[in-house]
């Protein structure tokens, strides 16, 4: 293991900056990207929570793709709404060093 002295710090924090400048100054199509996969998650797991509502009869299996769907509908919120979160932080910094 690297011994973490004041140089391997300094070159840490420099290259931690370095790669959150560039995963957040990314273009925008990447960006957009990123929100329509969580978009598209979320509207699946919307449609298959109203799927077995409508289709399933009350069951242990119907809890189970319940709780299945909502896992995907927050994983799709989540990713979604880090997407808006990186391309305001990214307009932002555009602002400040241009």
């Amino acid at each position: 293991m690297i011994d973490p002295g004041p140089k391997n710090g300094k070159y840490y924090w420099q290259a931690l900056k370095a790669a959150l400048y560039q995963h957040y100054t990314a273009s925008q199509r990447q960006i957009f990207k990123q929100f329509r996969l969580g978009a598209g998650l979320f509207f699946v797991g919307l449609v298959a929570i109203y799927g077995s509502y409508q289709l399933m009869p009350e069951s242990l299996g119907r809890e189970i793709v319940l709780l299945l769907s909502i896992a995907v509908v927050l994983i799709g919120f989540i990713i979604a709404m880090l997407a808006q979160i990186r391309l305001l932080i990214g307009r932002i910094l555009h602002f400040i060093y241009h």
